[in-house]
């Protein structure tokens, strides 16, 4: 909202305005496009006809897309428009010619884009835990070049499942830093003030555990994916010691952070259950969903409406019900977790579909609100 005395931020100012929702319109649009394409139902373009293809666009252009529009920092529309354009253009190289050198040279540029604007900001952190995003992105860039060298061999889904877990690395540690201060300020409210916040100690151990299972997963090494397995399941406990220690339950009042939780809870889920299906020398394909489609959706659902929101109207929960649409990402997961048959891929894929079609609608009308209030203050005003 306005603030009287201070002049309004041009509607393109924050990246977020316009990153999510064009990430949220090719989430609805391209990822079920994929699913339903492979199950024989439509015709799907050349980049979206195998898993493979499904989970380079779930990855590479949906999940970086709102990475770049949470990230970026305010004020760099030059360079955020020009890093959306070579978007927008790699995901036409992928999706037409997914194995051509367009395709690899406009994905490399836009990750590597991506990871140069970034990361710098956080690299001058004082701590080591924030310092993390920086080389979490700069690895998810590096991701991308491997998936596209590697397109032709057998490496190409130890590379999937690399990126997999250094983008629930950032969800972890991103999603970690809105919340503990949020549930922190809530509980303050309602009684004494919350002993555990960020959890330094613990976030930096599980931080670590992470990484060194990441790099066990890359090795690409039949014993390291049983320890990667191992790590995994560490790292649940530790997140479950940390959300505990949040006392959550004194959130049942916050629709932004209950939906928050929710998708702290589906990462927590997916680290349990890929893991335990790499430790017993199984493929994680149909586990890592909990990931991608519960956490991830999840979590690209809550975070891109809160900012908005908070930023258009003032109040992370006016309106709270629009989060009853980040149930839906994590009931995509379920019925994709639960079976593989086309009524499956169709109803998963129509759930996923509803909510990135609902939150792109949700975005752009916050952001017509804003705007409006911004005249009326004007006029009010007499500028």
């Amino acid at each position: 909202m306005p603030v009287p005395g201070k002049p309004a931020k041009p509607p393109w100012y924050f990246p977020g305005s316009y990153w999510f929702p064009i990430a949220a319109l090719y989430g609805a649009l391209v990822l079920p496009w994929s699913v339903l394409g492979q199950a024989g139902l439509v015709h799907a373009p050349v980049g979206l006809h195998d898993g493979l293809g499904h989970a380079h666009e779930m990855l590479f252009g949906f999940a970086l897309a709102v990475v770049a529009g949470y990230t970026l920092k305010p004020g760099t529309q030059g360079a955020s428009a020009l890093l959306l354009l070579i978007w927008l253009c790699a995901r036409l190289a992928f999706l037409l010619a997914p194995a051509s050198h367009a395709a690899l040279a406009l994905n490399g540029l836009f990750a590597a884009g991506l990871a140069l604007l970034v990361a710098p900001t956080y690299l001058r952190a004082s701590k080591w835990s924030n310092r993390s995003v920086a080389f979490i992105v700069t690895g998810l860039a590096l991701a991308v070049l491997s998936f596209h060298l590697a397109r032709q061999s057998r490496d190409l889904h130890t590379v999937t499942l690399t990126a997999v877990l250094l983008l629930s690395s950032l969800m972890f540690f991103m999603g970690g830093r809105i919340l503990a201060p949020a549930v922190a300020g809530h509980i303050r409210t309602r009684r004494a003030p919350l002993v555990h916040v960020v959890q330094p100690r613990l976030e930096v151990t599980l931080l670590g555990v992470l990484a060194i299972g990441i790099v066990a997963v890359a090795s690409g090494q039949p014993l390291a994916r049983g320890v990667a397995g191992a790590l995994l399941l560490g790292a649940t406990l530790l997140a479950l010691v940390r959300i505990v220690r949040w006392q959550f339950w004194w959130c049942h009042d916050q629709p932004d952070l209950l939906a928050l939780l929710a998708g702290y809870l589906w990462l927590i889920a997916g680290w349990a259950i890929t893991g335990g299906a790499l430790l017993l020398g199984r493929p994680p394909t149909t586990a890592l969903h909990a990931i991608t489609a519960g956490a991830l959706g999840t979590l690209t659902y809550t975070v891109m409406l809160r900012t908005r929101m908070f930023r258009c109207a003032g109040d992370a929960n006016r309106p709270g019900w629009a989060y009853l649409g980040a149930l839906l990402p994590g009931a995509a997961a379920v019925v994709r977790i639960s079976g593989t048959s086309a009524v499956h891929l169709v109803l998963a894929s129509a759930l996923w579909s509803t909510a990135f079609i609902v939150l792109a609608g949700l975005l752009l009308w916050l952001g017509q609100a804003r705007e409006r209030a911004a005249r009326d203050h004007a006029r009010t005003h007499g500028r």
